[in-house]
């Protein structure tokens, strides 16, 4: 039982066999390669997608920020800061003045509540930021609508301050009311 070399079944072992090693070099060469550059293409464009998404809302959070500040520019906009700890009474206090006179406040009382606090608190990047915090709490008098003007101009202030809370009483024979009112000021240690 000789088999020769001229056998058919020879010929088409080594056709299949040739046949596999091509596929496989193939399938190591070309096909391989282009699957694992496919799927960096997949998760690139994943990651882009993403970006592209937080993208559109950051330029429509300053298209609504353009509408409600119209005629603010966005690029020069100042935010409000926090003055020195050792300044920041003294500084609010100066700067409470003018907008009192303008709103026909009278302040009857100021004095401070409890003592100085730190506060810690993340920035916009993330990192820890701390702040020393003054509580003041005032007796003033007003009509209303001047009461609640003056109070949204304290807000506005560049100084980084934060009306607390407010207490109403109504003062029958007078047409203004009095008003506890409680402000927390920031500043840095």
């Amino acid at each position: 039982m000789a088999v020769s070399l001229r056998h058919p079944l020879l010929g088409h072992a080594a056709i299949f066999a040739s046949l596999v090693l091509s596929v496989g070099v193939v399938r190591t060469v070309y096909v391989e390669p282009r699957v694992r550059e496919a799927k960096a293409l997949r998760s690139g464009e994943q990651r882009l997608q993403t970006e592209l998404v937080d993208l559109q809302s950051g330029i429509q959070e300053m298209e609504g920020w353009a509408k409600a500040h119209p005629g603010q520019d966005l690029w020069t906009f100042h935010v409000r800061k926090a003055l020195p700890s050792g300044d920041m009474v003294a500084g609010f206090l100066r700067s409470i003045v003018p907008l009192a006179n303008r709103h026909k406040v009278k302040t009857e009382l100021i004095q401070p509540a409890g003592s100085l606090t730190d506060e810690t608190v993340s920035d916009a990047a993330g990192n820890p930021m701390t702040y020393r915090r003054a509580e003041l709490r005032f007796r003033i008098h007003a009509k209303y609508q001047d009461l609640g003007e003056y109070l949204g101009d304290i807000e506005a202030l560049d100084q980084l301050v934060v009306v607390r809370s407010i207490a109403m009483q109504s003062g029958m024979p007078q047409p203004e009311l009095a008003a506890d009112v409680t402000i927390w000021l920031y500043g840095t240690p």
